[in-house]
């Protein structure tokens, strides 16, 4: 019986291998054609979610202040070249007299779907941004002698879509601050310069965790979780907070509230670093009044327990700021941006100078020549209560500034 059984089963298997392996003309041409056809697809799908996009972006800036071999009122690392150096109180487009690559930078992203709900994102930038971005002090100020390279990566990060309600969206990683009205990427900002309150008044990344949420159509909540400001490497044993609550209040008006506390000083260099938070508020209100007019306002103020000048004195520093920027489009090439702005340091938590009050006003023409070249002639107009401006209390600078888009 057994012998039956095995030689019934030795059958059924030859049987079956001879079924398999003697198809029909057909079915050898189609067969191995089908897995790699499903497996393009896959990977085609997987990239037809990437976007990629970037810019190259120069400029040429001349101060009429002909700033010297000095320190500025950032601290700045200036040249020892007698007649150039680098323009006072900015962080970025700060050159005098030269022409300049400011930023090239390529950024890829793939968004997360309730289809495909993992994605990424990461921006890596070239130029003199980079040195920017590349290393920050943790107290927030932007400390040219530092140093930076000329290469960084700016952002990178995961994100992923739960399936809850509307869709719960995370972010984990380093990423743009969400505080503030502008973007360090100059060409998608109404002027070439950025402003006082975007270099001063609030930090440029952040690197934790973000959650965000539609509680309605027209309401998006976001809350964080970061190591703080400009640091991705936490600098004491304490974490922020953050918030982010945006307003569509209709088609052609919103309002944003932004918010930071939790402790940014540096643990190895104040005793008390845990103990001294920092609380932030940025409030942004951007509408359109007319259909070529746009107008976007801006509010900061800052407070820092310990953060005044002089540390050992235990004071607190505050500081705050307003920003107003005005645009019209006179076509659908050329257009105008007229900003106006104050910023004040009382105590001298962000500039390290006392009672530090600064205006600002700045005309930029954006002309686009084609879809994605963009050119903009600038001119600004820096004042202050003191002389930080190389040693006088006020600035003039022209820019012109010539961007590629892709």
């Amino acid at each position: 019986m057994k012998s039956l059984y095995r030689w019934g089963l030795a059958c059924m298997v030859c049987g079956t291998l001879a079924g398999i392996t003697t198809p029909t003309f057909a079915e050898e041409v189609v067969v191995p054609a089908i897995a790699p056809a499903e497996e393009e697809g896959a990977m085609g799908n997987f990239f037809k979610g990437i976007e990629v996009s970037g810019f190259v972006d120069t400029y040429y800036s001349y101060n009429f202040a002909e700033p010297h071999d000095q320190r500025g009122s950032t601290f700045s690392n200036v040249r020892d070249d007698d007649t150039k150096g680098f323009t006072d109180v900015r962080a970025f487009d700060r050159e005098n007299d030269s022409f300049t690559l400011d930023n090239i930078e390529i950024s890829v992203f793939k968004p997360s779907t309730e289809k495909d709900p993992i994605g990424f994102g990461f921006t890596t930038n070239y130029g003199e941004i980079a040195q920017r971005l590349t290393f920050v002090p943790s107290d927030g100020r932007v400390d040219g002698a530092s140093g930076g390279d000329d290469f960084t990566v700016s952002q990178g990060f995961v994100t992923y879509k739960a399936p809850v309600g509307k869709g719960l969206d995370f972010k984990f990683g380093k990423f743009a601050t969400w505080i503030g009205a502008e973007l360090w990427e100059s060409v998608d900002n109404p002027n070439f310069s950025r402003s006082l309150l975007y270099q001063m008044a609030i930090p440029f990344t952040n690197t934790g965790l973000s959650m965000s949420y539609p509680l309605l159509d027209q309401l998006t909540a976001t809350f964080y979780l970061v190591n703080g400001w400009d640091t991705f490497v936490d600098n004491n044993n304490s974490k922020t907070l953050g918030y982010q609550f945006n307003w569509k209040i209709s088609e052609n008006t919103n309002f944003i509230v932004n918010g930071s506390h939790g402790a940014e000083q540096d643990e190895d260099l104040v005793a008390d670093a845990e103990g001294n938070w920092r609380h932030f508020w940025d409030l942004i209100l951007a509408f359109k009044p007319l259909p070529k007019t746009s107008v976007n306002v801006n509010f900061d103020y800052g407070t820092e327990e310990g953060g005044a000048m002089l540390a050992t004195t235990g004071r607190n520093g505050t500081w705050a700021g307003i920003s107003t920027i005005l645009g019209y489009d006179f076509t659908d090439s050329v257009g105008v941006a007229l900003r106006g702005e104050y910023f004040e340091d009382k105590d001298g938590a962000r500039m390290g100078i006392d009672n530090l009050d600064i205006w600002e006003t700045t005309l930029t023409t954006n002309i686009k020549i084609r879809q994605n070249l963009l050119v903009r002639p600038e001119i600004r107009y820096d004042q202050a209560n003191q002389g930080i401006f190389g040693g006088t209390d006020n600035e003039l600078t022209t820019a012109i500034d010539v961007a590629y888009m892709f």
